[in-house]
Parts: structure tokens; C-alpha cells; sequence
């Protein structure tokens, strides 16, 4: 049967290009919040000695992590665009946020294997500590984990890389949803 007209705006809406921009949309406001780490700080005893966290720590964390997810939910539509037919998206998009899944899940995203542990980190947070006070189970890790200058630049590495290759992926001819043929150009400054 054919699509309706309903099921094809909903494919429209769920191109590539669109997870692509709310991907660049999180990593940029990640990268506000991160210039700005220093300014606010929570200051606290726990009776035996003083402990000071940045505010913006879990929240970097956090909108990095969505937005590598929706960055490889791009990828995965790319080379799967089935799963934004019928009006909903596949169950194969909406797993959890187990980021190192999805990662595992494509085909064309650069260096896999050696761009994995940054997936595999942020997957920990945004499964406990980073949405929650605490962890959603005693036996996984509850300790909040610092958005290091290490890891920021790792992640930041990971996101430019698969960043480029999603654009080089998007301005070459491909086949949509329902089998429509799609090319997109991007401006560069």
C-alpha cells in the first residue's frame, strides 16, 4: 500500500539531515555550558570534608551524549531508511540510549572500534548518574564522572569526524524513505 501524505511528512521530518541538525544543536549548546563550567559551582560538606562539583557538568555530559546519539540515529537512517516508514520510528532507533549499540549498529560511521569508548563512557551517564541524583540500580556505577579535558577533546574529535562524514554521506545522491532519491548541499564557511 501505498504512503499517505501523513506518513510521508512524518518521513520527512525524520530524515538525516534532520537528526543531523538536533545533533548539532545539543553539541553546541554542550559546548556553551562547557565554556562556562567555572562560573557556577556546588559547595557542600558531607560531614567530613568539603566536596565542590561544577553545575554544568552533568548537563554537558548529558547533551553530549544525545547529541552523538542523534548524530549515529542519522547514520542509521542513512543506511536504513525503512525505519522511518509507516508513520513511526523503528524500534531498531529507539533503544534506550545504549549509545555503543547503535554505534555497533551502522555500517558507514568512521572508525568505529577506535571512536567506541567515547559512546561507551557517555552510555553510563545518560543511564544513570547524569539524568538522575543517582544510579538506576545499586550494581551499576553511581559516581559522576567529570567532563575531563581529556575526554572533551575525545568527544569532540569523535563528534567532527562522524560530522563529516554524515555530510559527505548527505550530499552524495542516496534513496530515501520510500524509495525517493535525496541529496543535500551544505554551505561551508
Amino acid at each position: 500500500m501505498p504512503p499517505d501524505k501523513a506518513q510521508r511528512d512524518f518521513a520527512q521530518a525524520a530524515l538525516p539531515l534532520n537528526w543531523y541538525e538536533v545533533a548539532k544543536l545539543l553539541h553546541e549548546n554542550a559546548h556553551t555550558l562547557h565554556a562556562t563550567r567555572h562560573r557556577s559551582v556546588v559547595v557542600y560538606s558531607d560531614g567530613t570534608r568539603a566536596k565542590q562539583r561544577p553545575t554544568t557538568n552533568r548537563a554537558v555530559f548529558l547533551l553530549s551524549a544525545l547529541a552523538l546519539e542523534n548524530l549515529i540515529k542519522a547514520f542509521l537512517i542513512y543506511e536504513n531508511p525503512t525505519y522511518i516508514e509507516g508513520g513511526k520510528l523503528s524500534r531498531k532507533l529507539l533503544n534506550g540510549h545504549s549509545l555503543s549499540g547503535l554505534q555497533k549498529a551502522c555500517k558507514k560511521i568512521p572508525s568505529p572500534v577506535r571512536t567506541r569508548f567515547v559512546f561507551e563512557v557517555l552510555e553510563v551517564g545518560v543511564n544513570s548518574w547524569a539524568r538522575y541524583p543517582c544510579s538506576t540500580a545499586m550494581e551499576r556505577e553511581t559516581e559522576e564522572r567529570a567532563v575531563t579535558p581529556e575526554f572533551w577533546a575525545a568527544y569532540n574529535r569523535v563528534f567532527d569526524l562522524y560530522s563529516r562524514r554524515l555530510e559527505s554521506l548527505l550530499e552524495k545522491l542516496w534513496k530515501g524513505p520510500y524509495g525517493e532519491e535525496m541529496r543535500v548541499e551544505f554551505q561551508r564557511a
